[in-house]
């Protein structure tokens, strides 16, 4: 018992000195600094031979998704099931928690493959080992559908490196920013390229009609996986869109935003409506979460101040909002072994504070 408390005390000093050094970033930001340019930049040379290398830097747009990412990790940790309580768990979340914060400052982008990555192995451990009732099939389901999406977004990684190579006459690179600066692919081809990103993206926020593992994996995860999973990992997509794929193939973006908006507007709408018709708690906030996230790629594919800033600002709230939710329902599972919303009646006269909680978080 004591080794396990230990544990669990080591894993929460890491993650909070992780919280810590996230909202150092947001105190030292740069505001004002409207260059454009990242800002806590560091580069150091990886694979030169092939134009690796370890570059991460920050900008207003993943500044607030890692202090984010900062803040909700030590609550998850704390929050941890009383029977997930052993080495193999924390360590799971701890590299969880590393991969999402180098999806978040990577400018490289096969660095950025290689996080992106990284997270789907600790979250797959997560559900099918500490999850509940049909985890096995939640955990392969979430696996196969997200590494099939990312599978071509590396196609597209490389050939995007090599063709940025032939058309500047230079080596090869994977420098995001060196890259997007360009705009040296034909926009036939960047339309392709594009898609290769766009789909593995899909699946991860997700969209319409790719949603379909993550009422599953909700379900089945523990409060903590429940907890990262959608505060977070979903925001992996969004950031996606916002960093690689507009920036890198801006005509072929717009090119393919009546078809985003399309699947955006029918997420909303189907995605809610079969939200109402749910039993499940867990369920329910699962499917509202992916209307929530379809009204972040509506934002994103705006390509206005506005809608851009919006969508950022979703994101955040959501993970906020999603998170308290998902601890609420975990709160009373844990005492009734029940997600079943029917089962929850009454709660009020027991857990008057809770319920005004949950009432606050449910608006």
């Amino acid at each position: 018992r004591a080794r396990k408390d230990l544990t669990k005390l080591v894993a929460v000093i890491f993650s909070t000195t992780t919280c810590a050094l996230s909202l150092w970033l947001l105190s030292d930001f740069e505001y004002e600094n409207h260059s454009d340019m990242f800002q806590f930049v560091s580069r150091q040379s990886w694979i030169s031979d092939f134009g690796i290398s370890w570059s991460f830097g920050v900008d207003g747009i993943s500044l607030f998704l890692i202090v984010l990412t900062g803040i909700l990790f030590p609550i998850a940790f704390l929050a941890v099931d009383p029977e997930h309580n052993d080495r193999s768990y924390f360590a799971w979340m701890l590299l969880l928690e590393a991969g999402v914060m180098g999806v978040f400052c990577s400018l490289d982008l096969i660095l950025f493959f290689l996080c992106f990555e990284v997270v789907l192995v600790p979250m797959y451990f997560l559900i099918s080992r500490w999850g509940h009732g049909n985890r096995s099939y939640a955990a392969t389901k979430f696996f196969l559908f997200t590494m099939a999406g990312s599978a071509l977004m590396l196609v597209g990684i490389i050939t995007v490196a090599f063709l940025h190579a032939d058309n500047v006459g230079g080596s090869v690179t994977f420098d995001l920013v060196e890259i997007a600066e360009s705009q040296s692919i034909a926009q036939g081809t960047a339309r392709w390229l594009f898609l290769t990103f766009a789909l593995a993206f899909a699946v991860k926020i997700p969209i319409f009609p790719l949603h379909t593992w993550l009422p599953d994996a909700h379900t089945e995860a523990p409060t903590a996986g429940s907890v990262i999973l959608a505060a977070i990992l979903l925001k992996m997509a969004g950031y996606g869109f916002l960093r690689f794929s507009i920036p890198m193939f801006p005509y072929a973006s717009e090119f393919f935003t009546p078809l985003i908006y399309s699947l955006s507007i029918i997420a909303i709408i189907y995605t809610s409506l079969v939200a109402l018709m749910q039993e499940d708690m867990k369920k329910l906030i699962a499917y509202s979460s992916v209307a929530h996230m379809g009204y972040v790629t509506l934002g994103i594919f705006t390509f206005t101040k506005q809608g851009i800033e919006g969508s950022i600002y979703q994101m955040i709230s959501h993970g906020l909002i999603s998170a308290a939710l998902f601890l609420c329902v975990g709160v009373v599972y844990d005492r009734l072994h029940s997600r079943l919303i029917s089962t929850y009646g009454g709660l009020v006269n027991y857990l008057p504070k809770y319920s005004f909680l949950f009432l606050i978080f449910a608006l």
